[in-house]
């Protein structure tokens, strides 16, 4: 029970601490990925333009939005996709935190009930 309580407080501490890591990523976020969805909109009306003034047929759908990604600038790509990865990292070693923290609840939960049971009935105060 010791260990479990133990890790339980130590997996705890790791979810919040993930939990706040996953705030600021988000905050970061809320600010590169406008900038990549103009950048990426304007890329496009663009490519129509281009294509309707000399007479081209516009590329499918998935070809346009591969261009654009393509097209942008370096650093802004390499910032965004850093922080999906990081995003898409911390998501899942919170879930994963999740299930540690919810089988070490139970494990000390029982223990608890257990030592409760091996102690007899209790006193009631009033």
């Amino acid at each position: 029970m010791i260990e479990s309580a133990t890790a339980l407080i130590h997996a705890a501490s790791e979810l919040d601490s993930i939990s706040k890591q996953l705030v600021k990523t988000e905050m970061r976020i809320e600010i590169i990925e406008p900038q990549v969805e103009d950048f990426i909109e304007s890329f496009i009306a663009t490519l129509y333009e281009d294509c309707t003034a000399e007479e081209r047929r516009l590329p499918p759908e998935d070809v346009r939005k591969a261009l654009a990604h393509k097209a942008l600038p370096s650093d802004l790509k390499v910032e965004y996709r850093a922080l999906m990865a990081t995003r898409r990292r911390t998501k899942s070693r919170l879930s994963d935190l999740r299930e540690i923290v919810a089988a070490h609840r139970s494990i000390v939960s029982a223990a608890k009930t257990e030592l409760e049971a091996s102690e007899g009935p209790q006193p009631q105060w009033s």
